[in-house]
């Protein structure tokens, strides 16, 4: 390849890179923008001119990458639904079965946080819209399922020996977690982590990790 050709290429390959993280800083910038709105003032009283505001873009630009409110709320679910999926695989590279319970736990309490008032919304949205109450469905019980099955492989490896089935394990301390987590949103950092070693404390107990 001649060095004009060469250098036509990568200046090619450089707009096509910036573009796709434009594509991706923008995309971010208005899931962000509407999560803020919707937190502030509720699903039914925010409007597309509300969240375009926050963002900082048109209506013509948010079009490109939402159809319409019900699209950005629906994207925000699934974002709230991944974010937990995550929570129970911390990138924690160990077999203890303790420090794997801090880690779940933090990381679990950390994906409620950072979800806030948008799952009371998605409750909420959820009576009303059969899309979004998949995805609240989601939320609530898929996160229990995985950590379910991660209980259930240290039981089987002689890891734990739970003192109910795991699956009611995962059921309280994801549902304590989530509640508790919720009701601390303006703790400081100090009592947030008092209460997350709490946590660790009710699931070693139920657990009984070797």
């Amino acid at each position: 390849m001649s060095t004009t050709m060469e250098s036509m290429t990568q200046a090619g390959w450089s707009v096509r890179a910036a573009r796709e993280r434009s594509h991706t800083d923008r995309h971010r910038a208005l899931l962000d923008a509407a999560a803020r709105v919707f937190a502030e003032r509720g699903y039914d009283k925010t409007t597309v001119a509300d969240i375009t505001a926050a963002a900082g873009v048109s209506r013509a630009t948010m079009y490109v990458y939402f159809a319409s409110k019900d699209e950005i709320f629906l994207a925000l679910a699934a974002q709230v639904r991944d974010g937990f999926l995550a929570a129970q695989e911390p990138d924690v590279d160990t077999d203890d079965p303790r420090v794997m319970l801090t880690a779940t736990i933090d990381a679990f309490a950390a994906a409620v946080h950072n979800a806030g008032p948008m799952l009371r919304l998605i409750e909420e949205r959820g009576a009303v819209d059969d899309r979004v109450a998949v995805l609240a469905q989601e939320i609530a019980e898929r996160p229990i399922r995985r950590f379910t099955r991660y209980l259930e492989r240290l039981h089987t490896a002689g890891r734990i020996s739970p003192a109910v089935p795991p699956r009611i394990v995962a059921e309280t301390i994801g549902y304590a977690l989530t509640r508790g987590t919720l009701t601390r949103a303006d703790a400081t950092p100090r009592a947030r982590a008092t209460y997350l070693a709490y946590m660790q404390t009710v699931a070693e107990t139920l657990l009984s990790p070797t």
